[in-house]
């Protein structure tokens, strides 16, 4: 087994959530030494537990200049995962987005400097496109953001990109469509599909069900943030992390159905957008919705010879298997 990053010290921000503790686990079985920076707000420490004595954590939030900049000590390259995931909460509070997403990074990208890290990996968000003006976004499709996330997350991969070129610091924006599998956690369309087919309940979908997503694994995103890390030809790029393949949420929830051989009934419930689900406890519609989400992904694999692996049905598939014995994870949607 190769091991690229034997030695080498990484540092993931946001390194308990859902994808970071998946770039924890390949990162330690590859050899890197690891340290977690994390506040714990979404973040578990049973994300970590396969690699706990192996990896330094340290309890602390990115807006805390001054604890990044001692974490980093010794660091060579950053995975910045921390974030504020909630396109409800930016909504309510886009305050609170931006001092995340924004003046967290650019502390990040400040510690950065100073330590003299060799690397930077930034997770952006197909977020940043808007409303898609034609079928398969590429990165050369307008940024036009309807959402206060995806603003943030699109003044994130500037500075990133300042930081890049007047002080010659490596880094890479990976902007992820839909990323799905174990750890998700418990808010979107896909997971209380999960959820309600554990618990033989019908599937809900929002009006007419025909707005689309492109769903890429977790497993698969870590490959490409891992390509990132060693191949120079990403140095300073955006680059989409998608399956490229579409799908719309009623055919979401008749997959779900194929993949747990259920054929629990599909309930259509009329929400407004911003405004609340009778049918699912907690479950608010998110305001100014997209009407689609598909990454082209020919830049990925032109310059990190990467492409999606895992179907969705087999993604699906895994993710309804770890939910079957972590359902207790998924008690109530949590917004903040």
């Amino acid at each position: 087994m190769t091991r690229p990053f034997s030695g080498l010290k990484i540092l993931v921000t946001g390194g308990a959530g859902f994808i970071g503790s998946h770039i924890v686990d390949s990162l330690v079985s590859q050899g890197a030494k690891v340290t977690v920076l994390d506040n714990f707000s979404f973040g578990r420490i049973d994300n970590l537990s396969t690699v706990r004595s192996k990896i330094k954590i340290i309890k602390a939030d990115i807006r805390d200049y001054g604890k990044l900049v001692k974490a980093m000590e010794g660091i060579d390259m950053v995975s910045h995962h921390a974030a504020q995931l909630e396109i409800i909460r930016a909504n309510n509070d886009p305050w609170i987005d931006l001092q995340i997403n924004l003046l967290g990074t650019i502390n990040v990208l400040k510690a950065s400097r100073i330590k003299r890290v060799k690397k930077i990996i930034n997770a952006s968000s197909a977020c940043v496109y808007g409303q898609p003006k034609y079928k398969k976004q590429d990165e050369n499709h307008p940024v036009e953001p309807n959402w206060e996330y995806g603003i943030s997350k699109l003044a994130a991969e500037k500075y990133c990109r300042i930081f890049t070129t007047s002080f010659g610091i490596p880094s890479v924006s990976l902007r992820y469509s839909i990323v799905y599998g174990p750890r998700e956690w418990y808010r979107r369309v896909l997971t209380i599909f999960i959820k309600r087919t554990i618990q033989g309940k019908p599937l809900v979908v929002f009006g007419d069900g025909k707005l689309y997503r492109d769903y890429v694994y977790v497993a698969d995103v870590v490959k490409a943030h891992n390509l990132c890390l060693i191949k120079k030809a990403a140095d300073g790029e955006v680059i989409n992390i998608g399956s490229g393949n579409l799908i719309t949420i009623l055919k979401l929830a008749r997959l779900v159905n194929i993949v747990s051989g259920k054929q629990l009934p599909i309930i259509h419930e009329q929400v407004s957008e911003g405004g609340e689900s009778r049918q699912v406890p907690g479950k608010k519609r998110n305001p100014q919705d997209l009407k689609g989400m598909c990454l082209d992904n020919k830049k990925a694999k032109k310059l990190l010879d990467w492409q999606s692996e895992v179907t969705l049905p087999d993604g699906i598939h895994f993710e309804l298997d770890w939910a079957m014995k972590n359902l207790d994870q998924w008690r109530k949607i949590k917004y903040s």
